[in-house]
């Protein structure tokens, strides 16, 4: 039988790799977090923000890992919340939260463990300081100021981002020892998000390249 009395009915599978930021119809990266409409209120007692439930918190999680440098660029601001952070804290900053969050999100569940190495963390906030954690928070940040806080995390993020994993147990963020491990599987996952598959048919390719099948 001739070739050319045969229509082939293959399907095409293309896989073409495009930027995310440069497509409308692709995910598109946040912005940032409404951190002043946070409301941890009435949920303080259980220990980190991840075991709350409400609308900020929901977004942030949904995010996965990619909240990370969201947060990290929200540790300089400066407006007043609606809702207070913690029991006891007056007049709350929306870099504070962004802290909190990155802090909490980095915590094990045993409420001791902090995960991500290079940032200070409550302890180094609190060393040498005898008074409640908003007092020594804002010492800490008189004498150092928020954005050594913001660059602490940033260095710490670009050296760790490719170990960073989700513990769903644990329902923590941590930073893996093996890089072999997970960083394939956030580089596949990464060229996944990052590619766009579409599915032609021969017979909407171009004449040429209809020829070129047939006569394969």
């Amino acid at each position: 039988m001739s070739n050319r009395k045969v229509v082939p009915t293959i399907a095409l599978v293309l896989f073409i790799s495009f930027p995310l930021i440069q497509s409308g119809q692709t995910q598109t990266k946040r912005a940032k977090y409404p951190l002043t409409q946070f409301n941890n209120e009435g949920c303080t007692a259980k220990g980190r923000v991840q075991d709350c439930s409400g609308s900020v918190m929901h977004q942030i999680l949904a995010d996965g890992k990619n909240a990370i440098p969201v947060l990290i660029s929200q540790l300089t601001e400066t407006a007043r919340t609606k809702y207070q952070i913690a029991d006891y804290w007056g007049d709350t900053r929306s870099g504070d939260v962004a802290y909190a969050i990155l802090t909490d999100l980095f915590t094990d569940e045993d409420l001791h463990t902090f995960g991500m190495p290079g940032v200070p963390d409550w302890p180094a906030v609190m060393k040498g300081c005898n008074s409640a954690a908003q007092g020594c928070w804002e010492e800490y940040l008189r004498k150092r100021g928020r954005m050594s806080v913001q660059q602490a995390w940033m260095r710490a993020w670009n050296l760790n981002k490719d170990r960073v994993y989700w513990d769903a147990k644990a329902q923590c963020f941590r930073v893996s020892k093996n890089l072999k491990k997970h960083g394939w599987r956030n580089q596949a996952i990464a060229h996944i998000e990052n590619c766009r598959v579409l599915i032609v048919t021969v017979a909407t390719l171009p004449i040429r390249l209809r020829a070129l099948l047939r006569s394969l």
